[in-house]
């Protein structure tokens, strides 16, 4: 069953796409684990490139066993009613607006599309997104009033046809541990990190730093333009899923083996602006300038823990490539007003590190702050 109801919503100019979603997340996005869960029709090209972080490629004159191929999901033609497509979004969230990208098939574009979503599957569908006509080879951007918590979305298509990419954007829902004690990632995507400036992204982004997992190559991580100035630096300011004591960083240069950073450093501030000015007189230094290497994952004992901060400032010198950054801590605020005490000094430095499935950890490393994976 699916609820339908009229829903507001604007058309976003392709030039102003970072005003209305740079501060958004790509819910649906492979690289955080959005999936297609079922579809109608994958006849030509099947549902799952929907989701691919790249953009859809020219396959012009390439042919399968089915027909032509196409960098996206193509349903066969003269479908009576629609075409749909169900994704799991990465993590659960509130969406506020979709990239429908028909780059590429021309002719053969789906003519319409809708969305609708729910919570839990299988379930009752909300339309939040109404039927909207597409054009051939070209980004459709939309925003819309905020969802509730969504975890599944359905794309519609009428009739039948070709989209290349479908885009979900909006906030993750943080998760944090139940036991305020637990350390935990709080600038993880999933705990609702962000990252909310950066001095350059010019070989890769800035927001890559928190997703889950450690990549595939340096394509996914961060990395700067070449800098040859005398103490030049590059950095990128991470606003924490919530205040958080802090208690160690774990930087990560996998597949950066001749371009990672000569050094880096960590601030920390407690602000209640979404972007604290990097020159602010606030910061304070958490993690003194420290050598990194090459393809390494490094774990620094950070300065301070007893101090409460919302945001941090990773900084690179003086220019170069990491792919993930991690700051475990615990929560600063008491979720249950009558709990009985802030956690002790000693119990926050003796906290062991969590870190996630696929990690390995090498014990008896004398003189170093890392271990080579």
């Amino acid at each position: 069953m699916s609820m339908r109801c009229a829903m507001a919503y604007e058309v976003v100019a392709l030039e102003d796409f970072h005003r209305v979603f740079g501060s958004t997340t790509e819910l649906s996005s492979v690289s955080i684990g959005g999936q297609v869960v079922n579809v109608s029709d994958e006849f030509f090209a099947e549902a799952y490139q929907l989701l691919l972080v790249e953009p859809p490629a020219s396959l012009a004159k390439q042919y399968g066993p089915n027909g032509e191929l196409y960098s996206g999901w193509e349903t066969r033609r003269h479908n009576p009613t629609y075409d749909w497509c169900t994704i799991r979004l990465g993590t659960t969230g509130t969406i506020t607006g979709f990239d429908i990208d028909t780059t590429h098939f021309n002719g053969n574009e789906a003519p319409e599309a809708s969305v609708d979503v729910a919570y839990e599957f299988p379930s009752d569908w909300k339309e939040v997104f109404p039927k909207v006509r597409l054009g051939p080879s070209r980004r459709h951007l939309y925003k819309i009033p905020a969802t509730g918590r969504t975890t599944y979305v359905r794309l519609r298509i009428y009739p039948d046809g070709g989209i290349a990419r479908f885009r979900v954007y909006g906030h993750v829902v943080p998760v944090f541990p139940v036991n305020p004690a637990e350390p935990f990632d709080l600038a993880h995507i999933f705990s609702g990190g962000e990252v909310v400036a950066t001095s350059d992204d010019h070989f890769g982004s800035s927001s890559n730093l928190l997703l889950p997992g450690r990549g595939i190559d340096m394509g996914d991580g961060w990395e700067t333009k070449r800098s040859h100035a005398e103490d030049h630096q590059d950095w990128v300011t991470i606003k924490l899923g919530a205040p958080g004591y802090l208690i160690t960083a774990i930087i990560d240069t996998i597949h950066f083996k001749g371009n990672f950073p000569e050094s880096c450093d960590i601030r920390g501030i407690c602000s209640r602006e979404q972007e604290p000015d990097v020159n602010n007189g606030g910061w304070k230094m958490i993690l003194s300038p420290v050598k990194l290497g090459p393809h390494l994952m490094h774990f620094f004992q950070l300065n301070s823990p007893c101090d409460q901060y919302t945001h941090v400032k990773v900084s690179i010198y003086p220019d170069g490539g990491i792919k993930r950054v991690r700051i475990i801590g615990t929560l600063a605020a008491k979720p249950d007003p009558d709990a009985k005490e802030t956690i002790a000094q000693e119990d926050r430095e003796r906290h062991d590190i969590i870190v996630e499935e696929g990690w390995e950890i090498l014990e008896g490393i004398e003189d170093a702050d890392y271990v080579r994976i």
